[in-house]
C-alpha cells in the first residue's frame, strides 16, 4: 500500500496493564484494523458487542458534534478478538477516524483517545477505558497513561520502543474475563514493573508485568511458559488480560523463538510499528 490508509488503525501487546496500579502501556504491533462507511446495518461487525453502536452518542457527549445516525461502518481487522492484542481499541478508533472524517469533523489525537475510551467502557469492553491502548491503535509508539489522573487521555510521557519483532504465541481466548479487583490484588507487583518503567528499562517491566498479569488472572500455565521464555534468553509477557503471549525479540533471536514455538498450533508473527511521532 503506497498511501496510508487514513482509517486504518492498529493492534497492540502491553508494556504495564493499566488496571493493576492506574498506570498503562502498549506499544502497537503491525496488525491493522480498517474501517469503511456503509450505510444500512453490517450484520458481520468483529467486535461489533455494542461497541460500535456506541460511536455516535461517545462522539456527541464528548465533542459536541452530531454524526448522521444512517451512517455505520464495516470493520476488515487482522487483529484477532479475545486474545490481549487491544482489538476493541483498534475497531473503535479505525471507526471514529473513518465516521468524523467522513462527516468533515476535526479530531485531535486526545479527543480520538477519549471517545474510544469512552465506547469501550460503556460497551463493557475495558476495564480502564484503554487510554494506552487508545494511543497505541492511533499507532503512537509508545504512550506512558495514568487512569487515575483528572486527564487519563494524556500521556504522562512517550518512549519509541526500538524495531523489535513481536511473536505471539495464540492461546485460544479468554473463558471468564478478570475483575479489576483481580489486577488491584497484585497492586505491589504492578507497580514494580511502573517504577521499572519510569526507569527506562522497558524490557523489564515488560517482563514483570507478564508474571503480574499471569497472577491476577490464575494463569499459572502462562507464568510456567514465561519462566521457561526468560530461562533462554527471551523476553516475553502476557499481553492485556491474556491469554495470548507476546515475545519481543531481535533478529539474530528467530531461531530461537521458532525451536520454543513449535509446539504452538499457531504463532502470529509481527512487528512492533515505527511511526513518526507527532501528538496533535
Amino acid at each position: 500500500m503506497t498511501q496510508k490508509n487514513p482509517d486504518v488503525a492498529y493492534g497492540g501487546v502491553s508494556i504495564l496493564h493499566a488496571a493493576g496500579c492506574g498506570w498503562g502501556c502498549s506499544t502497537p504491533v503491525e496488525l491493522s484494523c480498517t474501517a469503511e462507511i456503509q450505510r444500512e446495518e453490517n450484520e458481520h461487525n468483529p467486535e461489533d458487542d455494542g461497541l460500535l453502536t456506541r460511536i455516535h452518542s461517545s462522539i456527541y457527549s464528548l465533542t459536541g458534534h452530531k454524526i448522521d445516525q444512517d451512517i455505520s461502518v464495516s470493520i476488515t481487522s487482522d487483529v484477532p478478538s479475545s486474545m490481549g492484542l487491544k482489538s476493541s481499541s483498534a475497531v473503535a478508533v479505525s471507526s471514529i477516524k473513518c465516521v468524523t472524517r467522513d462527516s468533515n469533523v476535526s479530531l485531535d489525537p486526545r479527543q480520538i483517545v477519549e471517545v474510544a475510551a469512552d465506547m469501550q467502557i460503556r460497551s463493557g469492553c475495558s476495564m480502564t477505558g484503554s487510554y494506552d491502548d487508545n494511543w497505541a491503535a492511533l499507532g503512537y509508539n509508545s504512550a506512558i497513561v495514568r487512569t487515575d489522573s483528572g486527564k487519563p487521555s494524556s500521556p504522562v510521557g512517550f518512549f519509541r520502543l526500538r524495531k523489535l519483532n513481536c511473536t505471539i504465541l495464540d492461546r485460544g481466548v479468554r473463558g471468564s474475563p478478570p475483575t479489576k479487583s483481580d489486577f488491584e490484588e497484585h497492586s505491589e507487583q504492578f507497580q514494580a514493573a511502573k517504577n521499572t518503567l519510569m526507569k527506562g528499562d522497558v524490557i523489564e517491566a515488560f517482563k514483570l508485568n507478564g508474571l503480574a498479569v499471569a497472577e491476577a488472572t490464575r494463569d499459572y500455565e502462562g507464568k510456567d511458559l514465561l519462566k521457561s521464555l526468560d530461562s533462554v534468553g527471551l523476553a516475553s509477557t502476557i499481553t492485556g488480560s491474556g491469554p495470548s503471549i507476546a515475545i519481543l525479540h531481535e533478529d539474530d533471536q528467530i531461531d530461537l523463538v521458532s525451536d520454543f514455538c513449535q509446539s504452538f498450533g499457531r504463532v502470529i508473527t509481527t512487528k512492533v510499528l515505527q511511526q513518526p511521532l507527532e501528538v496533535g
